[in-house]
C-alpha cells in the first residue's frame, strides 16, 4: 500500500504544494495506470468515507453514506488542472468522442506525468526510471486507450463493490502487463496439435469470506478480433483454447502464487520466474488452486438473461469447438453496461453467462 507523505514533503514544487489529495489522486492513477475524472470521483469519495475523512449516516436502506462529501467535483477539476499544468500528470483524449458540450469531461483522460516520476517511486517503493517507462509507454492512441479505460473501470467497480461490503470481499491480488503472457499446447478442433496464447488482460483475486479465494483472467473485448479467423491471426478460438488447455495442463501452478501474511493481510501476486528459492523460503505462498476467465463483450445481457449481438454470437460458437466447449463452466460473459460504478455491487450480481445451457447465471462471489 503506497504511504502518503505529509504535506511539506521534498517534492514541493516552488509553484505548487502538493496536498494529501493530490497524493491520492497520483496514487490512484499509478494504481489503474489511466483514469478519467468520473472514476477518480467514485474512488476519491469512496476512500475518504472509508478513512472517515466525511461525516456518514445510515440511509433508510441501512447503507452508510455520507451525508457531506467536503469535497466537490469542482476541486476535483481544479487539481486535475494543476497536477496537469505542473506536469505531474498527462492528459490524453479520447478523440472518438464529438468534442464541446457535455463531452469534455469524458474525453479527456489521466496518466502520470513526467514530474511524477521521482513522487512515486518514493511513496510506491519503486525506481524513478521505473515510472519513467510507464509515463513512456501510456502514449496510446484512442482506441488503445478505450479499451485501457474500459478495465481500469472494471477493476475501479470491483474495488468498490469489496469495499462496500465491509470486508465480506477482499481484493487478494490485481496484476496486469507483459508478465502475464503465456501459452499452451493442445488438439484443435480438426485433433491437430496447436500452440495456443494466453495474453489476458489482467488477473486478479479475490476472497470471499467463508467462502474462500477463487481468481479470475480477464479480457475486455473490444469488438474488433474476429471469433474464427481463416487466416493465422488472432481470434477468440484461439483464446478460448489456450485457457482450456492452460487449466488442463496445470502450468500456471508453476506460474502463479499467492498467500496470505501472518498479519492476514494478502501478499498479493507472485510471479514465479525461475526464482523456486524465493518460493521455498516463503512458506505462506501457495500456487493458484484454479481460475475461471472473464469476456467482457460488446453486445445485450437483458433481465431475463437471455443475450444478443457479439455476446451471442461468441456463445453459440463454442460447441463448434468441441465436447468439452459446449458444456464448459471455465468462461464467464458478460456485457460493459451489466455492471455500473454508480451501483458497484451490480458487478458482483448474478451477470455471468457461460457455454453450458445448465449452468444458470454466475455471480463472481458464488
Amino acid at each position: 500500500m503506497i504511504k502518503i507523505p505529509q504535506k511539506n514533503d521534498k517534492f514541493a514544487a516552488r509553484n505548487l504544494r502538493l496536498l494529501e489529495i493530490d497524493y491520492e489522486i497520483l496514487r490512484l492513477i499509478y494504481e489503474h495506470r489511466f483514469l478519467n475524472t468520473e472514476l477518480i470521483w467514485h474512488l476519491i469519495k469512496s476512500t475518504a468515507l472509508e478513512k472517515r475523512y466525511l461525516k456518514a449516516k445510515a440511509g433508510k436502506d441501512g447503507k452508510e453514506r455520507p451525508s457531506s462529501y467536503g469535497f466537490s467535483l469542482k476541486a476535483l477539476y481544479k487539481h486535475l488542472q494543476r497536477l496537469y499544468e505542473t506536469k505531474y500528470l498527462n492528459r490524453l483524449y479520447l478523440t472518438d468522442l464529438p468534442i464541446g458540450g457535455s463531452y469534455g469531461a469524458p474525453r479527456a483522460v489521466y496518466g502520470l506525468g513526467v514530474k511524477s516520476a521521482p513522487v512515486i517511486a518514493e511513496i510506491a517503493g519503486t525506481t524513478i526510471q521505473h515510472v519513467r517507462n510507464i509515463v513512456e509507454a501510456n502514449r496510446l492512441k484512442s482506441p488503445f486507450l478505450r479499451h485501457a479505460l474500459e478495465i481500469a473501470r472494471f477493476r475501479a467497480t470491483l474495488e468498490l463493490a469489496c469495499r462496500l461490503s465491509r470486508d465480506k470481499i477482499r481484493p487478494i491480488f490485481w496484476e496486469q502487463g507483459l508478465g502475464l503472457r503465456d501459452y499452451s499446447e493442445g488438439k484443435n478442433e480438426y485433433s491437430e496439435i496447436e500452440r495456443f496464447p494466453v495474453n489476458p488482460d489482467a488477473f486478479f483475486g479475490i476472497q470471499v469470506r467463508g467462502k474462500g479465494n477463487a481468481s479470475y483472467f480477464l479480457e475486455m473485448d473490444r469488438g474488433t478480433m474476429p471469433i474464427i479467423s481463416k487466416k493465422d491471426r488472432p481470434d477468440i478460438r484461439k483464446k478460448t483454447f489456450g485457457y482450456m488447455y492452460y487449466r488442463k495442463s496445470g502450468k500456471y501452478r508453476e506460474k502463479y502464487y499467492y498467500g496470505i501474511l501472518p498479519n492476514g493481510e494478502p501478499s498479493g501476486l507472485h510471479i514465479n520466474q525461475q526464482d523456486d528459492a524465493y518460493i521455498e523460503q516463503n512458506e505462506f505462498l501457495q500456487p493458484i488452486k484454479g481460475f475461471s476467465v472473464l469476456f467482457v463483450v460488446p453486445g445485450t445481457l437483458y433481465k431475463d438473461k437471455s443475450v444478443s449481438g457479439r455476446i451471442e454470437n461468441i456463445l453459440s460458437t463454442f460447441p463448434f469447438f468441441g465436447k468439452s466447449f459446449a458444456s464448459t463452466s471455465l468462461f464467464w460473459l458478460t456485457t460493459q453496461e451489466a455492471y455500473d460504478i454508480e451501483n458497484p455491487e451490480s458487478i458482483l450480481g448474478n451477470i455471468w453467462i457461460t457455454p453450458n445451457p445448465d449452468k444458470p447465471a454466475q455471480s463472481l462471489i458464488e
